[in-house]
Order: structure tokens, then sequence, then C-alpha cells
């Protein structure tokens, strides 16, 4: 391979890390200046990795944010069997601590992918959410855990052509309604839904982070609405204790 093929996947490279650093969008000025290139040189590479889904561009702002192409490859690698395999202690412990079905789930575009459950002993109740099941993130108590901690480049990449799926008559149907569902995520620290996948059926959920603080996935427990055990709330610090534990364990701390 030529040097410059070299340098040029080397700004790609840092481009991509400089994005996904940026709680919010930069313009190109500010990426040339962060990067120290020539505002010309900028340009193009941001074109060429638009194309390619890798970077996504809003022009009534002029700024440029992580794509969608991105956020699939990130998720591809937690496919890979690592984060299954971390994450199964923590399921387990999840389960003992609420006497609920847990699960273990990423972010793949806009659905959230099923990696592992746990059943409690002896349940007789037969859930959709299955290894290898793929639902809409954002009808999912997972899915909103994770999408809440992303950026607002990020959601307006995956949902501004969303089409907005529904699977029960309890929905969301734009991407201001989302971002007032995750606005209240982000304050409580976890997610909760009833019925916006499966009609009697309510779950609650927390984001699994990475060292950065960003999100790679989420745990939550599902149950019959009517026999929730105890409080929302206090499901919620058992789903986030666990959480916290298995982000640690990720981290190796």
């Amino acid at each position: 391979m030529s040097s410059s093929r070299v340098k040029s996947a080397e700004r790609v490279m840092a481009v991509l890390d400089l994005l996904a650093s940026r709680v919010t969008p930069l313009t190109a000025l500010e990426i040339a200046a962060e990067l120290d290139l020539p505002k010309s040189t900028t340009h193009h590479l941001l074109n060429v990795m638009q194309e390619r889904r890798y970077v996504a561009h809003w022009p009534d702002r002029r700024v440029w944010s992580l794509g969608t192409s991105a956020l699939e490859i990130g998720a591809a690698y937690l496919r890979t069997g690592h984060l299954q395999h971390a994450g199964q202690r923590h399921l387990a412990a999840l389960t003992a601590r609420t006497g609920q079905t847990s699960h273990l789930a990423v972010l793949q575009g806009t659905d959230v992918l099923y990696l592992d459950k746990r059943e409690p002993q002896g349940s007789g109740i037969r859930l959709v959410t299955e290894v290898g099941t793929r639902l809409p993130a954002h009808l999912t108590a997972v899915g909103r855990s994770i999408l809440a901690g992303l950026g607002d480049g990020e959601l307006r990449a995956l949902f501004t052509e969303y089409e907005w799926p529904r699977r029960t008559d309890v929905q969301i149907a734009s991407l201001a309604e989302l971002t007032g569902v995750l606005t209240a995520v982000r304050e409580a620290g976890y997610a909760d839904e009833v019925g916006s996948t499966t009609s009697g059926i309510e779950c609650v959920a927390a984001p699994v982070v990475g060292s950065d603080g960003r999100p790679v996935a989420a745990i939550g427990i599902a149950m019959v609405s009517g026999t929730r055990p105890r409080p929302v709330a206090d499901l919620a610090v058992e789903v986030q204790a666990v959480a916290q534990q298995f982000s640690q364990a990720l981290a190796g701390t």
C-alpha cells in the first residue's frame, strides 16, 4: 500500500476517533483545527466518509457526527461473543435478585439485538425476546437505555428518516417524542416501558457502559403486567446495580 493511502487511512481513523470522543457534532472547520488538517483535505475526507455512512452531515447546522455505519461496526464487535460471555454471571445475578427474566442486548442500527437471557426457575412465561431477536430500539427499555447515552447527532443520524414501526397501541412516533422519553431516561438513570413491545409485558433496563462512559449494551428485566413484586423504582435499583457491576467488570476495575 502506498504511503499516501496509509496517510489517508490514518486521517479517516482520526476523524472517527474525534467524533466519537465528542458529545455534540463538530463543524468541518473544528475538525480541521483539531486534527491540524488542511480545510480542503478535511472536506474531501468527510464527503467520502458520508458516502459510506461513516459520518452524517446536518446542513441546517453545518455540523458533522458519526454515521450509522460507525455505530454498526461497534455493534458488530459486541456480537463477537465477548460481551455475551462476560454478561452471563451478571444476568444470572439479576434474575436471582429480582426473580424475573433478564436480558442482555446491544444496539444494531435502529434495532436492539438480544444476545442472551436468563429465566427464573419454573417460569412458564414465553417472551418474544429470544436470543437473536431484533426489536425496534425506541420501543424497548433496553433500547432506550442505550439510546439515552448517544449524542444528538447520533440520534438524528439514526432516526431522521425513520418510519417509526409499532407493535402495539403504545408507541413513539417522532424524533421529538423519542427525545423527550430519552431525557426522562437520562434523569432517572434507567428506562421502563409497559406494553410497547408486547401487550401485557413491562420491562426495566439500565445501560452497560464502557471505560469512556458511553453505552455498549443494556441489561433489563421483563415481567407480566400486574405481577410486579416490587415498585418499578425498587426493581430499577437492582437493575442499575448489576449494570454498574457489569460495566466495572468490562473496564477491568
